[in-house]
């Protein structure tokens, strides 16, 4: 992909790989991906390259062909594994295959789905998903669901509902500082793939650094 292409949504590796070379307000773990039918034909190197790549805890993610759209994202649909030991081969296939049967759970059987690795984020204190219109009529709110933890899948797993709203249209400096540089960071989100009607996982870090996982 060039700077200059279009974005279009596609798995959600891929859209985490076009953001990762344009945000500058954010950042983005470092990624690995392969499809179901790499990892049938050339598991010894798949596995090979993510223990070269990584030297830390994984964290082994879904990325299936139309898992998310304009229309619909299915966040939560299927499994993605947290803390999987990068140095253990046999904890990093159990992942795998906990990812590949989730799609065959929910009848997903295409070989091009993508297994999504990067590396787990470090002292994490909240974390949650961003819609970026109010969803029942549209309007110009960011609603942020949220959890204060070291956990990155509270809400996504529908374990919290810390919620606030902020007007988008505010100024920054009227916006609750703890959510000022989430604020700005997904403001610089919409202007790269000029859609502002997004469903975005994040973390923030001890740092007050803004990741986004989706």
């Amino acid at each position: 992909m060039n700077k200059n292409e279009k974005f279009e949504f596609e798995t959600k590796s891929n859209t985490l790989k076009f953001l990762k070379k344009r945000i500058k307000k954010s950042k983005i773990e470092n990624i690995f991906d392969f499809t179901t039918e790499n990892w049938n034909y050339n598991k010894i190197e798949i596995l090979q390259i993510i223990q070269t790549k990584f030297n830390s805890k994984i964290i082994v993610r879904s990325s299936a062909e139309g898992e998310d759209s304009i229309e619909k994202s299915e966040a939560g649909s299927y499994e993605s594994i947290l803390n999987v030991n990068s140095n253990s081969k046999n904890d990093i296939k159990k992942a795998v295959s906990m990812v590949i049967q989730s799609y065959e759970f929910r009848g997903n059987k295409n070989l091009q789905n993508q297994i999504l690795i990067q590396k787990q984020s470090t002292n994490i204190i909240t974390s949650g998903v961003v819609l970026t219109r109010e969803s029942k009529r549209g309007l110009p709110y960011f609603i942020i669901n949220f959890e204060d933890s070291d956990a990155t899948d509270g809400v996504t797993k529908g374990k919290s509902n810390n919620i606030i709203k902020i007007f988008k249209k505010i100024s920054i400096l009227s916006v609750p500082k703890k959510w000022q540089k989430l604020v700005i960071a997904i403001k610089e989100i919409e202007k790269i793939i000029l859609i502002d009607y997004l469903d975005i996982e994040f973390g923030i870090n001890m740092k007050n650094e803004v990741i986004i996982f989706h």
